[in-house]
């Protein structure tokens, strides 16, 4: 497994690999050139949203960003005090700690996200696949496709993640969720 600081250098090999240029993969991933270079210079930590469009504009599953140590694994146990931070919202102030970064082939990605109070909404996101958000403490509005929810302890939402969607954390204490992406296939539809 590799840490989150070399991302951005594994990025940008995979897309030399490919013979891409910057401007070839933001176009295939959905972002501007200026934020494929501000990632693989390190400057922006790409929330997992905008990994997973990478992930898909290289034609990469996205565990391939962190190199799974052992292939032939079929349990990962991910302890609280080594979950690793894997991306950022800046805009939020929210941290990700992947629960099962060292589990190869995963069908889907799973994460603590915590955020530490009240602020900004998140980068609005968009990718396919589906998503589920439980809230574990805190309270949260979530927007997807332009309809807005809020969230409290103990609630969860599932949504199909090709709408637009984004949050916000309500509570003064901050929040604290799990969430799970599952990406889905090329072929199939999730309408």
């Amino acid at each position: 497994m590799i840490k989150e600081k070399q991302i951005p250098k594994r990025i940008r090999q995979m897309r030399l690999d490919r013979n891409l240029t910057q401007k070839t993969l933001a176009d295939a991933s959905g972002v501007t050139k200026g934020y494929i270079s501000r990632i693989e210079n390190g400057d922006s930590a790409p929330p997992v949203g905008t990994l997973m469009a990478l992930a898909q504009g290289l034609k990469v599953e996205f565990s391939a960003f962190f190199d799974a140590e052992d292939p032939e694994v079929y349990v990962a146990v991910t302890r609280k005090n080594e979950r690793p931070s894997v991306a950022r919202d800046r805009m939020i102030a929210a941290d990700y700690e992947h629960l099962a970064l060292n589990f190869p082939n995963r069908a889907f990605e799973s994460y603590v996200i915590k955020v530490s109070g009240p602020g900004k909404k998140s980068e609005v996101n968009q990718h396919k696949g589906q998503e589920l958000i439980f809230v574990l403490k805190g309270k949260i509005e979530f927007s997807v496709n332009g309809k807005t929810h809020i969230l409290e302890e103990g609630d969860a939402i599932h949504f199909n993640s090709s709408y637009p969607h984004y949050g916000s954390c309500l509570s003064e204490e901050g929040a604290e969720l799990i969430g799970i992406v599952y990406k889905g296939s090329d072929t199939e539809n999730n309408e």
